[in-house]
């Protein structure tokens, strides 16, 4: 699913490193975005642009339908996603999101675009807070049904699955954190044959530094490692890592609207950039 869904700030820390301790802190406004707040209704609404490069190859028997576009050497990606977040308890939130993504490609097989949609249910579980370990939160959602840009009629039902892990620590006016994500994505059936796209891991180490109570300023590296993906047995493209930087700012608008941009720069692997902006708001 291309939204970045994947752009909100905040993650894992690396505990050891870090002295134990109740933390004072004022939290960054990236760390609040994730924390749940009970009987709080949130809209998140968020638009990513990507473009990127890449070498990509495919097997020869693999559709028409599917090689061209995966063989293509410029992505171009629009997306807006939405997210309905409550929190059920003060360590318990559930949501439900909506995405729209425009794609287009351009090869040496020739051009094309669509669109793609999909629609996610999740949860948020905030395991321990930060006292004297690094808070930990956990994150999971499935898509219950989603389209592919490869062939916009079809739909999936619930072929996408992700899980994530946040730790971090506040030591003030700084907060140490580290996201890692895991996606599944399932094998799902076309008129011509049966896609396996590969799973995604990602790592996600960042630094979080309070300004002050309205401004924050977001840094830091990604690492993510992409399994093979295969059509009909036929490997369209083999497992690739990719490695970027990002940067962030994340400001209060008001006593109830947040606003984060966000970019990402490629360092290795496929080239290319993303920006991100989103808004929180809290009723």
């Amino acid at each position: 699913m291309f939204a970045t869904g994947h752009h909100i700030a905040g993650a894992i820390l690396l505990g050891a490193a870090v002295a134990a301790g109740p933390a004072q802190a004022q939290l960054p406004l990236s760390i609040e975005e994730l924390l749940v707040e009970q009987r709080t209704l949130k809209l998140q609404t968020s638009f990513t642009y990507r473009n990127s490069n890449t070498a990509g190859s495919a097997a020869a028997g693999a559709i028409a339908a599917v090689a061209p576009a995966w063989q293509q050497r410029q992505l171009q990606v629009s997306a807006v996603t939405s997210r309905i977040r409550y929190g059920l308890r003060r360590d318990l939130e559930i949501n439900a999101s909506a995405t729209r993504a425009q794609i287009d490609w351009r090869g040496p097989a020739g051009a094309g675009g669509s669109d793609q949609h999909a629609l996610a249910l999740g949860a948020n579980w905030l395991l321990s807070a930060d006292n004297r370990s690094p808070a930990l939160l956990l994150t999971a959602a499935v898509d219950v049904l989603e389209t592919s840009w490869l062939q916009p009629g079809v739909r999936h039902h619930g072929r996408t699955a992700r899980l994530g892990a946040h730790l971090y620590r506040a030591i003030d006016p700084v907060v140490l954190s580290l996201a890692v994500s895991q996606e599944w994505r399932l094998s799902r059936d076309f008129a011509d044959g049966t896609l396996e796209p590969g799973n995604l891991l990602s790592v996600r180490p960042q630094v979080n530094f309070a300004v002050n109570h309205r401004v924050t300023l977001t840094g830091g590296v990604s690492w993510q490692r992409r399994a093979r993906d295969q059509f009909d047995g036929a490997t369209l493209a083999g497992s690739r890592h990719q490695t970027g930087l990002s940067m962030g700012l994340g400001l209060q608008a008001s006593a109830r609207s947040t606003v984060f941009v966000d970019s990402h720069v490629s360092t290795s692997g496929d080239s290319g950039a993303s920006l991100s902006l989103e808004w929180l708001y809290r009723f």
